[in-house]
């Protein structure tokens, strides 16, 4: 989810865009084919990205720690604020523009000009918030998933590392991840 929402954002940058449209300056005749598999690579390389680099982080704390074994699966409960930060991040609004429209639709779901409830011709804000006050939920929303994020792989590497000493030198990598995530997340938001 993280990789595939990160590149999401990363498929709006001017950047991407670029590539994109000097693909299509290539082959015009086939764009919507290449423009798919430029961005399903992108997608993938995002995905196996973000995999590695939470591969190699929960690799290198396992080594710190001192402890035995495939350590992966442990740390992975510190992903979900994380990702749950990310669809809020991206998604908010979205939702909050587009959900409005679901009241007109709770009364004429099927386009027959019903008015069930009352809603039909309830007019949606399509401007609800500032520009500056949906930053402002996007940010709090990836900063504050990644600092409980970092909170529960802390806990973590408390119940698993011989000591707490040597769990406080194996946090060093994930932490390192936090920051890279809470980075890349912000320097998103910031290219939309």
């Amino acid at each position: 989810m993280l990789g595939s929402v990160a590149f999401d954002g990363f498929s709006r940058t001017i950047w991407w865009q670029d590539r994109r449209a000097s693909l299509a300056a290539v082959s015009i005749d086939h764009f919507a084919l290449t423009g798919t598999l430029l961005n399903l690579a992108g997608l993938a390389l995002a995905v196996a990205a973000v995999a590695l680099a939470y591969l190699g982080a929960v690799e290198l704390s396992r080594r710190r720690s001192g402890a035995v074994g495939d350590h992966a699966d442990l740390f992975l409960g510190s992903l979900i604020p994380i990702a749950a930060a990310y669809a809020v991040s991206h998604y908010f609004s979205l939702l909050l523009v587009q959900g409005q429209f679901a009241i007109t639709l709770a009364s004429d779901p099927l386009g027959h000009g019903w008015d069930l409830f009352g809603t039909a011709g309830f007019r949606p804000n399509i401007a609800p918030l500032s520009p500056n006050a949906i930053w402002y939920v996007q940010v709090a929303a990836l900063v504050g998933g990644h600092v409980l994020g970092l909170v529960l792989a802390h806990d973590r590497a408390l119940t698993i590392a011989e000591s707490s000493q040597r769990a406080m030198r194996a946090q060093i990598p994930l932490l390192g991840l936090m920051v890279l995530y809470t980075v890349s997340g912000l320097w998103l938001l910031s290219q939309g």
